[in-house]
């Protein structure tokens, strides 16, 4: 792991909007995956008291980040293009999701990576995102 991943992990859930993910654990980021563990409490939850939808975007958005910064030789973050979710199931409150991240393409400009969350309990799946990002 590069000393700039490093520098990024150490930033996750304490900057800006990455603050909502309180409590998510990275358990794996390297060679173009990452997988993470976030507990479904009270900051990422819906008024249904199920994970927010807003919150998964931002999983896909900030785990598919660090997957890529694993791929790139660089480790550059880049900036996001395009980010699309389908949401296929809830995850209850007191709960927790895994979240797995791999990238399927990078290139000189632009990596694509694909964002799996599912049920800790019984592997479901609850969502599924694709993300697009320019690296600079």
């Amino acid at each position: 792991m590069n000393d700039t991943l490093k520098e990024r992990l150490g930033l996750l859930g304490q900057h800006g909007y990455d603050r909502s993910l309180v409590g998510m654990e990275v358990l794996e980021a390297e060679g173009g995956r990452a997988r993470v563990r976030l507990p479904v409490e009270a900051p990422v939850q819906n008024m249904g008291g199920a994970l927010h939808g807003g919150a998964v975007a931002t999983l896909v958005d900030v785990v598919g980040t660090l997957a890529i910064m694993t791929a790139d030789r660089d480790g550059r973050p880049g900036v996001s293009t395009d980010l699309n979710v389908s949401w296929l199931a809830p995850a209850p409150g007191g709960s927790a999701v895994l979240v797995e991240a791999t990238v399927l393409k990078s290139g000189r400009t632009l990596a694509f990576v694909q964002v799996d969350v599912r049920r800790e309990t019984d592997g479901v799946l609850v969502a599924q995102g694709r993300m697009t990002k320019f690296l600079s």
